[in-house]
């Protein structure tokens, strides 16, 4: 388990995340070899399995039954992991989770179809369950997420993307999908509406500030440490809110250099990063994430204080410090 989740006050957080890697380890994709090489390469235990722990923890909140509590945990996870063997593709990374990503691996045409087999193999867990309203969010958060990354592929190099559009394509890219998570828990629960709604807000502010630090670790972070390729956002002309907030602070001159400089990936964009590292913009973004995540440990208030609530907010307060 992550340092992230490490949360060893939840003792069933723990129990119900080594089931988890268990059960995913189990999952080898049935008939080929090859498949079942490929599905036991992105089922390894090297994920944070901050999804699935939403579930479960939203879930505390009531009486939700184990068995469905583990399967919904399993397919958010499944759909978390094809969207990252999918996400490398259009990034050209090289590294995920410290090892190959499964297109330099085992080529780019694999890792398309075993990222649409594990999004298959979701939704069919999803269904088995015979919950219409479970499989309509996870629907719902699937198609805001290809909207989100569609979004963002759109305005590369848009080099006057505002911070509007920049949370908005978090919102949906990454958000989506922990939202969905905490509010699937707290569906299995059987809590009423509003609390549901809070349990959405929570997940949504979480999941923006997981991805304002993701790419603030892009520009700053250590790659060994991290675990994937770095810079990828740069190579890719993304603007960021590290980017987008470096370049308020230059003068017209510098800002056109600075766009010159991104657009051509020329040698002095080293330069220009040092400058970045060096601005406070760091600093600055992972106040913002910070901010965030006070405002999702703030929205749990109106739910009962219970250990699965204690876990939420300590979750909320790692996601804003991580290094990795």
């Amino acid at each position: 388990m992550t340092p992230l989740l490490d949360l060893r006050v939840g003792p069933d957080l723990s129990a119900f995340l080594d089931r988890l890697e268990r059960d995913l380890a189990a999952q080898t994709g049935g008939g080929s070899d090859f498949l079942s090489r490929l599905s036991r390469y992105v089922f390894d235990g090297a994920g944070k399995r901050l999804r699935p722990a939403l579930v479960f923890l939203a879930a505390g909140f009531g009486d939700a039954d184990a068995r469905e509590t583990m399967e919904t945990a399993l397919a958010v996870e499944m759909i978390h992991i094809s969207t990252l063997v999918h996400d490398d593709l259009v990034d050209e990374a090289l590294l995920r989770r410290a090892k190959p990503t499964v297109g330099v691996r085992f080529g780019e045409g694999a890792a398309v179809l075993l990222g649409d087999h594990v999004y298959a193999r979701a939704f069919q867990r999803l269904a088995a369950l015979g919950r219409p309203a479970l499989l309509s969010a996870f629907a719902d958060a699937t198609a805001d997420m290809c909207e989100g990354e569609i979004g963002q592929y759109e305005k590369r190099h848009t080099f006057d993307l505002s911070e509007g559009e920049y949370l908005e394509f978090l919102r949906k890219k990454t958000a989506s999908l922990m939202s969905a998570a905490a509010w699937a828990g707290g569906f299995l629960a059987g809590l009423p509406p509003g609390k549901l709604e809070t349990l959405r807000t929570f997940g949504d502010r979480i999941g923006v500030a997981f991805q304002i630090v993701d790419d603030v670790l892009d520009v700053a972070g250590d790659e060994s440490v991290v675990g994937k390729t770095l810079r990828t956002d740069l190579r890719n002309g993304k603007m960021t809110l590290p980017l987008i907030r470096f370049a308020r602070t230059l003068s017209e001159t510098d800002r056109s250099a600075f766009r010159d400089s991104l657009r051509t990936q020329d040698e002095g964009l080293n330069g220009w990063i040092a400058r970045l590292l060096d601005s406070g913009v760091v600093a600055d973004c992972r106040a913002a994430a910070a901010d965030l995540a006070r405002e999702a440990q703030e929205s749990l208030e109106t739910l009962p204080d219970i250990p699965c609530r204690g876990l939420l907010l300590a979750v909320a307060h790692r996601l804003s410090g991580r290094n990795g």
